[in-house]
């Protein structure tokens, strides 16, 4: 158990370091970009970023009872605000200077299974990335380890988008990975993964029989 977490770790502290190597490159016109979350800069997927680092106590959960209830008790208004305001209390360079500190940092956000720490990276990532026209970058393993989670979530806990996108088959083509059954979506297992977590953006890497609708699919439900 020990050596599978310590693998876990490796590949979340890897993603880390692509994304600071990304924000590395940005201008202060790119942090001030719309990122692929609808309402949100990139800086405040940043400050998303750091905020879960955040809460890994009851104490640091306040803020989120406040957020829930500035946000009529919406989970995405709360994190949302909460992300927002947490960019906003620091420059970009003192945003890159805490991000700088995530690799190595190897606790669950409170409240979530630690495959949040693999998932929210690669997502979060390209999220930032793909509307700067930076393209792809994550390791299929890591990617296919946080789709399959992504995939078989329980009944009542899967994203809409996830269910919405079950009917099609995916199939990745840098790495052996492969879900579903219906017409075949295929390409870069990071794609699968943003498409699956409802990145409509990921279809511009994604082909197949099947990519169309499922692209629609993704529209219809996000």
């Amino acid at each position: 158990m020990t050596e599978l977490l310590d693998d876990f770790w490796a590949a979340a502290d890897d993603q880390r370091r692509r994304t600071i190597a990304l924000l590395e490159t940005l201008s202060a016109d790119d942090w001030a970009r719309p990122s692929l979350c609808d309402g949100w800069a990139i800086r405040d997927v940043v400050g998303h970023l750091l905020w879960q680092r955040d809460t890994n106590s009851v104490a640091h959960l306040l803020p989120v009872v406040g957020a829930m209830i500035r946000g009529g008790g919406d989970m995405n208004r709360a994190i949302a605000d909460l992300a927002r305001r947490r960019a906003a209390r620091h420059s970009d360079a003192e945003l890159l200077a805490e991000v700088r500190t995530l690799p190595g940092h190897h606790k669950a956000v409170f409240g979530t299974g630690v495959i949040n720490n693999l998932v929210d990276p690669i997502v979060h990532h390209h999220d930032i990335a793909l509307p700067l026209g930076r393209g792809l970058d994550a390791d299929p393993r890591a990617a296919a380890t946080a789709a399959s989670w992504t995939w078989g979530q329980p009944k009542g806990f899967t994203l809409p988008v996830t269910v919405a996108l079950a009917r099609f088959r995916w199939k990745a083509t840098d790495i052996d990975w492969e879900r579903g059954e219906g017409p075949i979506v295929e390409g870069p297992m990071v794609a699968i993964l943003c498409a699956l977590m409802g990145r409509e953006a990921a279809f511009a890497f994604l082909g197949g029989p099947g990519a169309e609708e499922a692209r629609e699919g993704v529209r219809s439900v996000v």
